[in-house]
């Protein structure tokens, strides 16, 4: 393990004593996460320049992603304020210049017009069931970008029409990583509707799939 990960490695599993940061606990289950990195590393990052990780928590995937792709700008979405200071810590003990951390609910952050369609790629790790994450999402990414995101086996098929409903193509399945998980792969083909998303809260009690 290169040493920037491995200090990373030692700072999770440190911090994550007092904040359930993530589910690794050793080592060796911090390593089988950064795994679920590099399948997102194996996509094409052609023309990526910025990206934002929706509900980042402990910054996996962003944080590996970030020490392999310096050319690459990260923005990491965080509402929990402690895990915000963990990833303040993270990248300024790193000195990852190109990671930013924002905190807030994706589902006010999406209106600002600072954030709102900027990214040339979301990505995120389980932060929410696919069709809620496809509302959270989305509407941060700008029209010929894409969301990449670890999901929970899911029927794509299921998820096409909220996906349209929000700008987005027909969503696929790609290589599956660890845990039974797969990549969920959704184009952003047109502007998401200003109503999107819709309130904190919402999208989860009524997701749109």
């Amino acid at each position: 393990m290169r040493p920037p990960l491995q200090r990373y490695a030692e700072l999770l599993l440190e911090w994550n004593r007092s904040i359930n940061l993530t589910a690794a606990r050793t080592l060796e289950q911090f390593e089988a996460q950064v795994r679920d990195a590099d399948a997102l590393l194996a996509l094409s990052w052609d023309g990526i320049r910025r990206v934002i990780d929706i509900g980042s928590g402990g910054g996996l995937p962003a944080v590996p992603l970030a020490l392999t792709l310096p050319q690459v700008q990260f923005t990491l979405l965080e509402a929990n304020a402690r895990k915000c200071a963990f990833l303040e810590h993270v990248a300024g003990t790193l000195e990852l210049r190109n990671v930013a951390v924002l905190a807030g609910r994706a589902e006010e952050l999406g209106h600002q017009p600072s954030v709102r369609e900027q990214f040339d790629r979301a990505i995120s790790r389980a932060a929410a069931p696919a069709p809620v994450l496809l509302e959270l999402a989305l509407p941060f990414v700008t029209t010929g970008g894409d969301l990449i995101a670890e999901v929970s086996s899911v029927d794509p098929h299921r998820l096409e029409q909220a996906a349209r409903l929000l700008g987005g193509g027909a969503p696929r399945l790609e290589r599956p990583v660890a845990g039974g998980t797969a990549l969920l792969v959704v184009q952003k083909l047109g502007p998401t509707p200003a109503e999107f998303p819709r309130r904190p809260g919402l999208p989860n009690r009524r997701p749109l799939a």
